[in-house]
């Protein structure tokens, strides 16, 4: 192969000082690309990875920063915010009786279905179980009466001062009443205060 009138094959490494100035320019700079490369290799590849990581560091940090400093700057409104959750919290505390109160809780929810028109078929209660500060104990309620009293029932249910909830209910025909009557089965969930600290 001929580079600017000269055979490459025809040139002697032992006589490179002789060799055209085109060509010993190429492998000086040749030498300190290679030179350069391998300093990169053994001494700057590790510190380019270094200043990569800390550049990456400072970033994380720089988010953490502004992260930290908007906290600070809403801290009073956090903690109006968890003041405000704590009051809810002792509301519907409030809301949970203790098991001694029972029998009383019963009783609200058959008033309440008698005022709604409707009869008690049957009463089973479920086994309890426990949520941690609080226990939570299903009871099967099966009523006779028409939708509107199933409705009346549910509302009632709902603005009582304790805290009873109404899940999985079905309506069928009332074949033992008759008269046109519906017959509903409802689990309700009565809930009971076991952490007599929150009670207090």
């Amino acid at each position: 192969m001929e580079i600017a009138g000269v055979e490459v094959s025809e040139l002697e490494f032992e006589k490179i000082g002789s060799w055209p100035k085109l060509f010993r320019i190429l492998v000086i700079v040749g030498v300190c690309i290679a030179m350069f490369f391998l300093g990169y290799m053994l001494y700057l590849g590790d510190k380019v990875d270094e200043l990569r990581n800390a550049i990456i560091k400072m970033e994380n940090l720089s988010q953490s920063f502004v992260a930290t400093q908007h906290q600070v700057a809403n801290l009073d409104a956090y903690k109006k915010e968890v003041k405000v959750v704590e009051n809810e919290l002792d509301k519907l505390t409030e809301q949970l009786p203790q098991t001694s109160e029972e029998s009383g809780l019963l009783r609200d929810i058959s008033q309440q279905a008698v005022s709604s028109g409707l009869q008690f078929i049957s009463i089973k209660p479920g086994h309890s179980e426990n949520k941690g500060f609080y226990q939570e104990s299903p009871i099967e309620l099966t009523l006779s009466g028409n939708y509107s009293g199933f409705g009346d029932f549910a509302s009632n249910i709902a603005n009582m001062p304790r805290i009873v909830t109404l899940h999985e209910f079905t309506i069928s025909k009332n074949d033992t009443k008759g008269g046109g009557l519906l017959k509903m089965v409802v689990n309700a969930k009565t809930y009971w205060i076991t952490s007599k600290e929150l009670h207090e």
